[in-house]
């Protein structure tokens, strides 16, 4: 009986500690992938990882270094958003959208909508050929994708892109060296749109 009574006190302690908002002696959080590059999925998980969590930093480490990797991104533009750029007055348009272009831009995507979560899903794009694995010494794997990114309920990029990764530097990780954009959708701009929107 007395111990019937014991274990009932400390029932009604633990009951009553909790009613008084008390908090758990230990906070479970799931920790943070980090950037990986061992192979072109992870990178890609990383570069979306990135764009959700406007990490500048992260989203740099995806796209290769000439300064690290003695490689450099590029980038080229789909020729529709490029007849639309000039339609809109601009004369000119980047030839050659390298890393730091890439870099200058990113904060200025991620702030359109700086109160929305920003996800990004990438799908196989089977009709311009899928994956390729062209091999060779940097084992270069074409991709070619579907991208979609959304701020919470509102679409904020849309298209396809056919994007190389190539293993390099001293580390020999998977980078991304060249990313050729297209349309593949209307009414919502592509990656490509908004770099010459926003560099």
């Amino acid at each position: 009986m007395h111990q019937a009574r014991s274990l009932l006190f400390v029932l009604l302690l633990v009951v009553l500690t909790g009613c008084e908002g008390a908090r758990p002696i230990e906070d479970v959080s799931i920790p943070e992938n980090p950037p990986d590059f061992s192979i072109p999925d992870s990178t890609l998980a990383t570069l979306v990882r990135a764009i959700h969590d406007r990490s500048t930093t992260n989203f740099g480490l995806v796209f290769a270094d000439t300064v690290l990797e003695a490689h450099e991104f590029h980038a080229v533009f789909d020729s529709i958003d490029i007849i639309e750029w000039h339609s809109a007055g601009h004369p000119t348009y980047p030839q050659d959208w390298r890393r730091h272009d890439e870099m200058a831009f990113f904060p200025n995507f991620v702030a359109n909508f700086p109160d929305q979560l920003y996800d990004t899903y990438f799908t196989v794009d089977d009709a311009r050929g899928g994956k390729i694995n062209i091999g060779g010494p940097t084992q270069m794997q074409i991709w070619n994708m579907h991208y979609r990114v959304w701020a919470g309920s509102t679409p904020v990029a849309a298209g396809s892109a056919g994007l190389t990764f190539e293993r390099i530097g001293l580390a020999s990780e998977y980078k991304l060296t060249y990313w050729e954009d297209r349309r593949d959708t209307v009414n919502v701009r592509s990656w490509g749109k908004h770099r010459l929107e926003g560099r």
